[in-house]
């Protein structure tokens, strides 16, 4: 199990309850112990990690077993993470499977539980500071700060902002992206 999640328990006394939010990565490293019964993913993390048979099979019994939720964000709250995730400049890095386990966590947040997002993806991780939500990665150290991406380009030095843009406007190559200062 990750460092961070054996601190991370909100079991303490005045405590709101604690939930982990899985991405695939979570799943696939295998380092989950289910027995705690505290974690819960969306059925597009579900569809990535079935195709590993030993993965399937610990995720099937987890599932069937209630020690993993699975459940489906509102389209609202996707909406919502879609437009935070566009304010700063995440949007073009997050999949749909992204966007949906940020979500639920958000849904899981408002809920009034402590939601812990577990996910070695940077953008994940980033996008969830901006929304508050804790993050913990499985193989990598997580994010330090968070971060709100410009876009520019590298051949002409135009610069977009936050921008969902993947061309320059200008000269046609592709645009890079950078944190803000």
């Amino acid at each position: 199990m990750p460092e961070g999640l054996k601190n991370a328990s909100g079991k303490g006394f005045n405590r709101k309850p604690t939930v982990y939010v899985l991405d695939s990565t979570a799943l696939i490293a295998g380092q989950t112990d289910f027995s705690r019964k505290e974690f819960v993913t969306t059925p597009s993390v579900i569809l990535e990690v079935m195709h590993d048979e030993s993965v399937k099979n610990v995720v099937e019994v987890a599932v069937e077993s209630g020690q993993l939720e699975v459940s489906s964000p509102s389209e609202e709250s996707i909406k919502e993470v879609e437009e935070l995730a566009a304010s700063t400049g995440d949007m073009a890095r997050l999949s749909r499977t992204d966007l949906d386990v940020l979500a639920l966590a958000l849904e899981k947040s408002r809920a009034g539980l402590e939601v812990v997002v577990i996910s070695d993806d940077y953008s994940v991780q980033n996008l969830a500071r901006h929304m508050a939500i804790r993050t913990v990665g499985m193989i990598h150290p997580g994010i330090r700060k968070r971060i709100t991406w410009i876009t520019y380009c590298p051949v002409c030095r135009a610069e977009y902002g936050v921008s969902n843009l993947s061309v320059c406007a200008k000269c046609g190559a592709e645009l890079k992206r950078r944190p803000a200062k």
